[in-house]
């Protein structure tokens, strides 16, 4: 599902458009009310899409979020709220929708009927996150680490499971960065990889190259591999259905050299000897909250199974 697009700097298309894996195509959807240039497209639990933020046709800050259900869309009209390009928003255990940033305080959002915000807990680190980078590394469990300017090192998790949940530091990286991407793993660690320690924009000078991998038990941070091209604005880093990493792009911006490149990265966990098989067929569709079977001549050694959704 993909939600707006690029008519040119700071101005989006209303385009939607679906894409069908099993048949390589693209659906044209009915468009947005507006435009959205660098929104953020969020599944809910119900499979509704969310689609927040952006600029428009006119090059106008998108403040009304839009919800897709399907087949039309719903504006959240008494949820005006104007954010950062491409808002870090996740779905709470509860239903709403959490804003965790980039600027102060974080957010509730209440997607139902015309919407409401209110505010939630303010982070710790005094300036803002922009261009950091936030995952949800496990359920309702948030962390957001690094961006800023200068570029932060520092990092800060939310447990969106408590009664009243706080913002509290976790361990820092050992590069400041911005630009970077966070990379939730099947072990439930998050991978940090690119950006850069330099201030401004996009500065080359100072890029970081050395990833670092975020244990969620212990808050430490542990350097690994380099990978070998520059990428800090617009890049990319995906986990794959095989365990290894994709990381991608960089360029686009403040004459950046566009890096059409891409690095394959294996991480520590498929250096650990033979991977286990499964067996017998799984369910091609699971509910939250479904017991299933997943069948394995190895269960004698696995201790723990992570399905992600990609």
């Amino acid at each position: 599902f993909v939600a707006g697009g690029h008519i040119s700097a700071h101005h989006g298309l209303p385009d939607v458009n679906v894409f069908d894996p099993a048949t390589a195509s693209w659906q044209p959807a009915p468009a947005m009310t507006r435009g959205r240039w660098y929104p953020t497209a969020t599944t809910l639990a119900d499979g509704q899409v969310l689609v927040m933020g952006g600029r428009d046709e006119a090059g106008e800050v998108v403040t009304i979020p839009e919800v897709w259900d399907g087949s039309g869309w719903r504006r959240l009209t008494t949820a005006s709220l104007q954010t950062d390009y491409y808002p870090r928003t996740f779905v709470a255990p509860d239903g709403r929708v959490f804003y965790a940033g980039e600027d102060q305080p974080s957010r509730w959002l209440d997607v139902s009927g015309r919407g409401s915000w209110t505010d939630g807990p303010p982070r710790n680190f005094s300036g803002g996150r922009g261009y950091g980078s936030a995952v949800m590394y496990a359920p309702g469990k948030v962390l957001y680490v690094g961006g800023g300017d200068p570029p932060t090192n520092t990092a800060e998790t939310i447990d969106l499971n408590q009664p009243s949940p706080k913002w509290a530091y976790t361990g820092s990286m050992a590069f400041a960065r911005r630009q970077m991407d966070a990379t939730l793993l099947p072990t439930g660690d998050v991978l940090v990889t690119g950006g850069t320690s330099g201030g401004g924009f996009n500065n080359p000078v100072g890029a970081v190259h050395a990833a670092e991998l975020w244990n969620p038990t212990t808050g430490v941070w542990t350097t690994l591999a380099s990978n070998a091209v520059r990428r800090i604005y617009h890049s990319t880093t995906l986990l794959l259905p095989d365990g290894r990493v994709l990381h991608a792009g960089s360029g686009g911006a403040r004459h950046a050299a566009n890096e059409r490149s891409y690095e394959l990265y294996s991480p520590p966990y498929l250096f650990r000897g033979a991977r286990p098989t499964i067996s017998g067929v799984t369910p091609a569709q699971v509910q939250y909250g479904e017991t299933i079977f997943v069948g394995t001549p190895d269960a004698a050694t696995i201790a723990r199974v992570t399905f992600i959704r990609l």
